[in-house]
């Protein structure tokens, strides 16, 4: 197989990537229950909630998800779950920085930046329908808004808000900052070398989607320091 097959392949989404989802909420729940009576309540439903939804997203997306035959159903999914997959890095960095703010804030805080790269495709795709009619253009795109708006976290937002941030929440925060960075960084190069003829590069995009799907709720867990008191 070429590695655009094997990339293709349902051994790749849902073979591998659902297994490794099923980890790291294995490792998010066996965090939860150590952490019962010590961790705050929020990062225990967090690590609940997003280890639940990065297996339903494993389930429900690639390419043998269930929604096959239903391309309206697919579509949807599809965009509802990139969405979600960088609202529950945007809620723990709220949460961390501005541990005060009321939750309906931070949700919304939270919620408006993993709508700002969608949002940026939507206009891009109007205003070059014929660029972004290939999709990984829009694949690329979305990648290098959402490197910009992470590496704003990392270098200007958490510094910013260091004054009200204690001590453990500020080095989460930028660990998950740094996560994602790393992440996008990883789907920018890969897609960078794709789009250039490089037929290696789709393996190299099996790197950010085991962070992504396998990583990221267990790097949490394992990450999150035991005097977290946001």
């Amino acid at each position: 197989m070429s590695p655009a097959e094997i990339y293709a392949s349902p051994w790749h989404h849902p073979g591998t990537l659902l297994p490794l989802a099923v980890v790291g909420l294995a490792v998010a729940l066996a965090r939860r229950a150590r952490g019962r009576g010590a961790d705050p309540a929020f990062l225990r439903a967090w690590l609940l909630w997003w280890g639940l939804e990065i297996v339903l997203d494993a389930s429900l997306t690639g390419f043998a998800t269930p929604l096959h035959g239903h391309p309206e159903a697919e579509r949807v999914a599809s965009i509802a779950f990139v969405i979600l997959g960088d609202l529950r890095a945007y809620l723990l960095l709220e949460r961390l920085t501005a541990p005060s703010r009321p939750w309906s804030s931070t949700g919304a805080r939270a919620l408006g930046w993993s709508f700002v790269a969608s949002l940026a495709v939507a206009a891009a795709t109007r205003v070059a329908p014929v660029t972004f009619a290939a999709m990984r253009h829009v694949f690329l795109f979305y990648e290098l808004v959402s490197l910009g708006l992470f590496a704003a976290w990392r270098l200007a937002l958490i510094p910013r808000r260091a004054a009200a941030t204690d001590a453990p929440a500020a080095a989460l925060s930028r660990d998950v900052a740094a996560f994602f960075l790393v992440q996008y960084a990883l789907w920018v190069t890969s897609d960078v070398l794709i789009l250039s003829g490089v037929d290696l590069a789709y393996l190299l995009r099996l790197a950010p989607n085991v962070l992504y799907y396998g990583c990221f709720v267990a790097f949490v867990a394992w990450r999150a320091p035991r005097g977290l008191r946001p």
